[in-house]
């Protein structure tokens, strides 16, 4: 059977604040899988690719090789926090903020037609 934990003791997992019995937290589980796409010029020589990946896998601890597979975060998170990650998050989807395609364009000035009225009454329009 599965250990159900006391619920009475949860905390957030970002802010620390202590979430008490009834009240309102958001688990939150997300996966980061690696990808990686092989040119046909690389799978014409297989060979090459296997052996690139054993020199890689040489050096490198069990856990670390894992993590460079699949990583699963899961958090527990007080209402505030989940605002906050939620933000993070947007801002980094096409959001490089390093170039200037991706960095927040400066908002344009309305332009609208200026009135100007004569400031001297009863002026003559000749």
């Amino acid at each position: 059977m599965i250990d159900i934990p006391d619920i009475s003791t949860r905390k957030c997992d970002s802010c620390g604040l202590t979430i008490q019995e009834g009240e309102l937290f958001y688990h939150c589980r997300t996966e980061i899988i690696a990808g990686h796409d092989q040119t046909r010029a690389e799978l014409k020589y297989p060979d090459r690719i296997i052996a690139q990946a054993l020199v890689e896998l040489e050096n490198k601890e069990e856990q670390e090789l894992l993590d460079d597979i699949y990583q699963e975060i899961i958090l527990q998170l007080c209402p505030e926090c989940r605002t906050t990650l939620l933000q993070r998050i947007h801002s980094m989807i096409n959001s490089c903020q390093t170039c200037a395609k991706c960095r927040p364009q400066p908002k344009k000035e309305k332009k609208g037609k200026l009135l100007q009225f004569s400031s001297k009454k009863g002026s003559d329009t000749n």
